[in-house]
């Protein structure tokens, strides 16, 4: 018998320490080619990584300041950005039913974000124009940098909740926007946790991404990750 399966599985490492981001990304990688064949629920990974400068498709030499710093390259859009303690990362990790509409995946993961900033923090947050991510005014408060492959979707969302101005970022030109600066909760006056954002987001996600997602249908039992410890 096929069964759907319908819940969301979360994978929350936040009570793990720091990871590093190579890692995170294999399982990220492992985790989409068994979620894009049906072999595991649509899953929401989250996790604060150790400081780390990634650089997405769109990253120009220029947008790099300081040519010493190590910088992994990605797959996903967007150009170059950090990660690090203090910063919030969630990857979606969903199969989207066919066909694929790219921009209302995006409008639905951003989405998520306002919500949960919006109606949990106080926060005025909105979104510009020709612009990914979530914004207060001019200042970037989350990231959105995503990838989508055989369907199913990679990479996802970074906020900044207590990250350190004087180090996060620097470096680098964040996403190449120059006449802009970023921004965290904290900054903004709103003190609290990773753990305490991690909740209210990946029920905003669940239901702003509902409708898009596909059936998903499998022989028997669904294998589901359990992270060890």
């Amino acid at each position: 018998m096929c069964g759907l399966v319908e819940v969301v599985h979360v994978i929350n490492l936040l009570d793990t320490g720091l990871k590093t981001y190579t890692a995170m990304d294999t399982l990220q990688r492992e985790l989409h080619a068994r979620i894009a064949t049906g072999q595991h629920p649509n899953t929401f990974l989250i996790f604060e990584a150790e400081s780390t400068y990634t650089a997405g498709r769109h990253t120009q030499q220029h947008d790099i300041l300081d040519d010493a710093l190590s910088i992994i390259d990605t797959d996903r859009a967007g150009s170059v950005t950090w990660h690090g303690p203090g910063q919030l990362v969630c990857y979606p990790l969903v199969k989207l039913a066919a066909p694929v509409d790219v921009i209302k995946y995006i409008r639905a993961v951003e989405g998520a974000v306002l919500d949960t900033l919006r109606d949990h923090f106080g926060l005025d947050v909105g979104v510009i124009e020709g612009r990914a991510g979530v914004w207060i005014g001019n200042r970037k408060i989350s990231a959105v940098g995503l990838k989508i492959s055989q369907d199913a979707t990679l990479h996802g969302i970074s906020l900044n909740v207590n990250t350190d101005p004087a180090t996060a970022f620097a470096g680098v030109i964040p996403c190449g926007i120059t006449d802009a600066t970023v921004t965290s909760m904290a900054e903004e006056g709103v003190p609290t946790t990773l753990a305490a954002v991690a909740e209210p987001l990946t029920a905003a996600l669940e239901h702003r991404l509902e409708p898009l997602l596909a059936p998903i249908t499998t022989e028997g039992d669904v294998n589901v990750y359990h992270p060890a410890g």
